[in-house]
């Protein structure tokens, strides 16, 4: 096995003896890896520590044509430690993100894009006030899951393909809501909804909550985080988003990282919603 240097994020990591650990790593050349680490766990090990939230160069050896290997060194580049004010809701966000960026990534697929919003989304999750992280956070996940292929139709109907105001008029109301079809990836209009047989999984969405969306989905992570979003809207972004997920990227399990969604409820009411 010849001896590769890359830099990379770690996803996850289990131990599989009372020493070592394997580490599923996301780097920009090689998509995710995975990598045996002995020693990993003594305090004196002669590697560096395998840092769960920083930007580390790894060098390893790999299979030819596989995507597991072994460690021989790491070094951090860049650490991000979440110490500023509301530090509980910054790892929620963060643990929620690297969670739902495992789920969707497969073995030796290199998503470059991918790796730079992540560290992107780690840099300001431990930098910026935390009242601008759920805007942050609903960004990520929108950018992910586009970059991915995956991105929701909001644009128009997913069947005829009538415009907005072709579906609520020029008038909504606050309490109109838009249908989204999970099997179809988007808006759907009453009429293609009583015409297409086996639409049995809708999502309603709030006229106010898909203006946020639109708004979201095209802005960089940057203005992300100053779009105010709401506790409610922040819960219903991520209900939709793991619905849609759940139906379309098929090895999509529940998020789970500090029971995930109580966990990121309870963070953003430190932020008053």
């Amino acid at each position: 096995m010849a001896i590769h240097k890359t830099e990379g994020i770690i996803l996850s990591s289990a131990n599989w003896s009372e020493s070592s650990q394997m580490l599923t790593v996301f780097t920009p050349e090689k998509g995710k890896i995975t990598l045996s680490v002995k020693g990993s766990r003594r305090i004196n090990g002669k590697r560096g520590r395998p840092l769960r939230f920083a930007r580390l160069e790894f060098s390893c050896y790999l299979r030819e044509g596989k995507e597991s290997g072994y460690l021989s060194d790491v070094e951090p580049l860049e650490v991000y430690l979440f110490e500023k004010d509301g530090q509980l809701g910054r790892l929620t966000f963060a643990s929620g993100a690297i969670e739902l960026l495992n789920n969707l990534l497969t073995a030796q697929d290199p998503q470059p894009a991918c790796y730079q919003i992540t560290l992107s989304f780690l840099r300001m999750t431990d930098t910026l006030e935390k009242k601008r992280l759920p805007g942050l956070f609903a960004g990520y996940i929108l950018r992910l899951v586009s970059l991915l292929g995956f991105r929701p139709n909001l644009a128009g109907c997913v069947g005829c393909r009538k415009g907005l105001t072709e579906i609520i008029g020029d008038s909504p109301k606050e309490t109109d809501r838009l249908m989204i079809s999970i099997e179809r990836g988007g808006m759907i209009c009453d009429d293609c909804r009583s015409t297409s047989p086996g639409q049995n999984q809708l999502v309603a969405l709030p006229v106010k909550l898909h203006g946020t969306l639109v708004r979201l989905l095209e802005s960089s992570l940057e203005e992300a985080s100053q779009i105010k979003v709401s506790l409610d809207n922040l819960h219903q972004t991520v209900d939709l988003i793991t619905s849609l997920l759940k139906y379309h990227a098929g090895n999509i399990r529940p998020l789970k990282s500090f029971d995930f969604l109580d966990k990121l409820v309870r963070a953003v009411k430190t932020y008053g919603g």
